[in-house]
Formats: C-alpha cells, structure tokens, sequence
C-alpha cells in the first residue's frame, strides 16, 4: 500500500461510512414492511452486518497504521541521517575557520 492508495481508501471509507448504513437500512426496513422476515431476523441481520464492518474497518485500520508507522520510521531515519550530516559539515566550517585565523 502507498501513501496515495491510502489517501483513495480513506475517501472511500468516508463515502461508505455515507452511504452503507442508510442502503442497509433501508433495504432492512423494506424488507419488514414487505413482511418478508420478522423483526427478530432483521435484528440478527443487521448486528451481522454491522459486526462484518468493524472487522473490516478494523484490519484495514491496523494496515493504515502499520503504513504510517513505516513512513515516519523512514522520515525519522532520514532526520537522523541530515542532522549527523549537517554536524559533520559544521565541525568541518569549524575546523577551517580555526585554520584561516
């Protein structure tokens, strides 16, 4: 997963947080008033359908933050890496100026 892919799948997680429910909802309350299955039935499919989601949205949540873990481990490393070059380059700015005096 990239970062770019991340930012599409929050975008499409948001939207989905939108829309899903109300479609399931009413396809639920469609579903009662057409007296097709009892309320007990609709009840057991809704908290399945629920429970299906947070699994869902759950690991792709431990994903997004493995990513992001990643990338600011990366950007951390990177840090680290400039700042021991810039101290190298200051002792060196330091060592010449003692020399030129």
């Amino acid at each position: 997963m990239t970062l770019e892919k991340l930012e599409a799948q929050v975008l499409l997680w948001t939207r989905a947080a939108i829309v899903v429910p109300i479609f399931f909802t009413g396809l639920l309350m469609l579903a009662y008033s057409l007296e097709l299955c009892s309320l007990q039935q609709l009840f057991f499919i809704a908290c399945g359908l629920y429970f299906t989601t947070a699994v869902v949205w759950w690991w792709w949540t431990m994903k997004s933050v493995q990513l992001l873990v990643r990338i600011l481990s990366k950007a951390n490393s990177n840090v680290e890496t400039v700042a021991k070059e810039l101290t190298s380059i200051r002792e060196e700015l330091q060592v010449d100026n003692g020399t030129n005096k």
